[in-house]
């Protein structure tokens, strides 16, 4: 008998969907952003996954922050960008990516004519990052690889990153409609907020983007049209975004914007170096003088009491209590002394520590350390970056995003790797560093620097712009 041909199953109920599309473009240069942490890919210079990746991580900073656990928030997330047992239902596609060849970022040359009178390797960053007194290679000093030994037949072994200096592209979209309202802030923030590569919380990759219509029409725009829009634009693009503090870094009640316009390149210059000074200042977070004189911040000091370490001259000060606070900037950190041949302490690594806590308190080790997990990486809650105007401007903002920070760090012998201590971050004694002396001085009653650092980026003219 002839088989029967089956009736045509029914159509799977699937969700309409829609694409959109924006037209990205680099304002400040990339580094990284390939498969190979830190490295340009020239073949492929702007990658859909890692997109993909930044549109999640803002996904979580903005939408996220309705659920209450991490345990909601995965599921959320899967339901939408999906996970190791689920497709993503959002489609990411990167085209027509046009994008100069990475260049170095600086060259290690042989000097014959030092100041100190003594030939020796030099660092010699390129343009844009060479102009006299630019802030910049304080944000990029991971990128400006290692000087070799002081013999000018020595090999430079890590030579300086290379960057990208300009690209855009086009960023195709594509989700089921009743996703855009979940999507659609994440790619805001991102647009703002975020960027390109590595270190975007210092302003590397940042960019500007527009929504454009199949004929390539601008329909809107994702930045502020002009520096007297921001603050609307701001209320209008966080208006849906919930305010809570969660087991992960969540959208801030404001950002900090200041009013000086100028190209991308010059801004982030300007915000970074606001960074710089109050790190590292003289005569505010260090004593005057030439660099490097003694730094007011109580780093220093705590290291050669926990080491009893100090060269004649340089031993800790009685007025500056125990604490790292400059560890809410982000870990790990790496102290290096000067002069430890002279008697300065060997050098540190500082590492986030989170302690299991009881009733009574942390609980202890034997040698009276508390147990619990010490962290390779905190990530700094501070972005810096310039925010895009139309026209090709932009402002210097200041982002802190909400996010848990560590009440204790652990200090290592960077060489042995050994735990020196396990302390709190922030001083213990009083949050006037060096008294009447101090880059914070009381301005944080908690003796948080990040706090300070916020306080002081509104006395040097930043606006404070709210939800």
């Amino acid at each position: 008998m002839p088989r029967e041909i089956p009736g045509c199953p029914n159509k799977p109920n699937v969700a309409p969907e829609a694409s959109r599309c924006y037209e990205i473009e680099l304002i400040t240069p990339m580094f990284g952003g390939g498969v190979e942490p830190r490295v340009n890919d020239p073949s492929f210079p702007i990658r859909a996954t890692a997109i993909r990746g930044q549109l999640q991580f803002w996904w979580r900073a903005t939408v996220g922050a309705q659920y209450q656990t991490l345990a909601e928030l995965r599921v959320a997330q899967s339901e939408v960008w999906g996970s190791t047992d689920r497709a993503s239902r959002v489609q990411v596609l990167v085209e027509n990516v046009q994008a100069n060849d990475p260049s170095p970022c600086a060259s290690i040359d042989w000097d014959q004519h030092s100041r100190s009178g003594k030939d020796r390797w030099r660092i010699n960053w390129q343009a844009p990052f060479n102009r006299q007194d630019s802030a910049l290679p304080y944000a990029l000093f991971p990128f400006q690889g290692e000087t070799p030994p002081p013999n000018r037949n020595a090999a430079v072994t890590v030579p300086p990153a290379a960057c990208i200096h300009h690209a855009s592209f086009r960023l195709t979209l594509r989700c089921p409609n009743n996703l855009w309202a979940q999507v659609e802030p994440a790619v805001w923030a991102w647009a703002n907020f975020g960027g390109l590569g590595c270190r975007t919380r210092r302003g590397c990759g940042a960019i500007s983007g527009k929504e454009i219509d199949e004929k390539g029409s601008v329909k809107r725009l994702l930045t502020p049209k002009s520096a007297a829009d921001i603050a609307d634009w701001f209320k209008a693009g966080t208006a849906s975004l919930v305010t809570a503090d969660r087991d992960w870094p969540t959208f801030p009640n404001s950002i900090l914007c200041g009013s000086q316009q100028s190209s991308p390149i010059a801004t982030w210059d300007q915000v970074i170096g606001e960074l710089r000074y109050f790190r590292q200042g003289k005569d505010f977070a260090r004593d005057p003088g030439d660099l490097p004189s003694r730094s007011r911040f109580p780093e220093p000091d705590t290291i050669r009491r926990i080491t009893d370490s100090a060269k004649v001259g340089h031993e800790p000060r009685e007025e500056i209590p125990d604490g790292f606070p400059r560890a809410e900037f982000g870990l790990p950190i790496v102290f290096h002394f000067k002069d430890e041949k002279h008697g300065e302490p060997r050098e540190t690594v500082l590492q986030p520590f989170f302690p299991e806590i009881t009733p009574d308190g942390p609980r202890l080790d034997p040698k009276g350390f508390p147990i619990g997990v010490t962290k390779d990486r905190m990530a700094s809650p501070i972005i810096l970056k310039p925010l895009a105007l139309a026209g090709g401007s932009s402002v210097p903002i200041i982002l802190r995003l909400q996010t848990l920070l560590p009440d204790r760090v652990e200090l290592q012998d960077n060489k042995k790797h050994d735990c020196l201590t396990r302390m709190r971050a922030v001083p213990v004694r009083d949050s006037k560093f060096a008294s009447g002396k101090s880059p914070i001085n009381g301005r944080s009653p908690a003796g948080s620097a990040l706090e300070a650092f916020l306080a002081f980026a509104l006395s040097k003219g930043f606006t404070e712009l709210p939800r």
